[in-house]
């Protein structure tokens, strides 16, 4: 009998707080094995949470957040990596990293990405070139950057799955291994593009490369409303020594000050 994986049993959670509950104790774990975050899951954190974790779930899940700094893109993409048990890569930059060094990066997580499901979350602070954007274009579009190796690092890979291959009934030529190892990584990846809309550059990098648009599920990450900023304010001053008769009217200035 042929193994399968397990269907998904899809199951009413109930309300924003019965998922928050969830997500506290979630992030409870990330905190204790990761470098803790301090986040207050708000009413629209959730409906991003659970928007984003959807989208990874997918085989060729990618995302494009849109929002501005601070609003809580790149730590809600953290959380939902590891609520999906999936391996979180990023571009950590250097002195004097370029496309040499953005290429050696791509060939690591390619490494990775045929073992194991991988989010690639890429942001506005590592575009130091533009032409990094042609390569992401490239990976949504399709499944690989061109010429990223050579002829003796393709073999390698391709031969790394070629048992996969003929368990498949495919013909194992070189070709058809490669093209085998290229679609089973197009379908670990997910890439999460958190952008910022401020100024024209992400209009601008929208219509030079389509596939950011065409190819990804787009979150747009609004300002916060008033009762986030609330829970948030409250959250900060629940340990500070304030008269209660005051606590409230401290929360309500500073939620004030932030809409105004």
């Amino acid at each position: 009998v042929e193994e399968r994986e397990d269907p998904r049993i899809y199951q009413d959670l109930g309300g924003y707080a019965d998922v928050r509950r969830v997500l506290d104790e979630v992030l409870e774990n990330y905190n204790f094995s990761h470098k803790p975050m301090t986040l207050v899951l708000f009413e629209m954190a959730l409906e991003h949470v659970t928007r984003i974790l959807r989208i990874i779930r997918m085989p060729r899940g990618n995302a494009l957040l849109v929002g501005v700094g601070g609003s809580g893109k790149q730590s809600l993409t953290r959380l939902e990596t590891y609520t999906a048990g999936y391996h979180l890569i990023e571009v950590t930059l250097t002195r004097n990293y370029g496309e040499k060094e953005f290429r050696e990066d791509l060939k690591n997580l390619y490494k990775l990405l045929g073992q194991r499901e991988v989010v690639f979350l890429f942001t506005d602070a590592h575009v130091i070139e533009e032409g990094f954007l042609e390569s992401i274009n490239n990976m949504l579009t399709a499944g690989m950057v061109p010429a990223l190796y050579e002829p003796d690092e393709k073999d390698t890979l391709a031969n790394s799955v070629r048992e996969e291959v003929k368990a498949a009934k495919i013909y194992d030529t070189n070709e058809n291994c490669w093209n085998f190892y290229v679609n089973k990584c197009r379908n670990n990846l997910h890439l999460v593009l958190a952008l910022s809309p401020s100024g024209v550059a992400l209009r601008r990098r929208c219509r030079n490369f389509p596939g950011h648009v065409s190819n990804t599920v787009i979150d747009w990450f609004f300002p916060w409303p008033e009762d986030a900023l609330r829970k948030v304010a409250s959250f900060f001053l629940r340990e500070e020594a304030i008269r209660e008769d005051f606590r409230e009217p401290i929360v309500n200035h500073m939620v004030h000050v932030h809409v105004s």
